[in-house]
């Protein structure tokens, strides 16, 4: 049900694995900032922000499954196709303009 809306808001799942990585990032910047008087709290407070990578991967693996079932493609990933399609295709017409003179 979470999934399904998060996908209708058109949240694509590699937001999540971000998220996911910027958790893990934000728990070591957490930890290695503490100060001398709170070393405690900033430990606990890494760790408690190094619980969320998980649960991000997570929900955004089950968005992701529903973006192949449904055939969603992330407009990032799609202009990138279209670039890598567009160069591939001036590639060929110059070898072929190429070739034939």
């Amino acid at each position: 049900m979470i999934f399904r809306f998060l996908y209708k808001l058109g949240i694509p799942s590699d937001a999540f694995y971000v998220a996911s990585l910027g958790s893990i990032a934000a728990s070591i910047i957490a930890w290695a900032v503490r100060s001398g008087k709170d070393v405690g709290n900033a430990e606990r407070l890494g760790i408690f922000i190094g619980l969320w990578a998980p649960t991000f991967m997570l929900v955004g693996h089950g968005v992701h499954e529903l973006e192949v079932a449904k055939g969603f493609q992330s407009k990032t990933l799609g202009d990138i196709a279209d670039r890598v399609e567009a160069t591939g295709e001036r590639v060929r017409s110059t070898a072929e303009s190429a070739v034939g003179r």
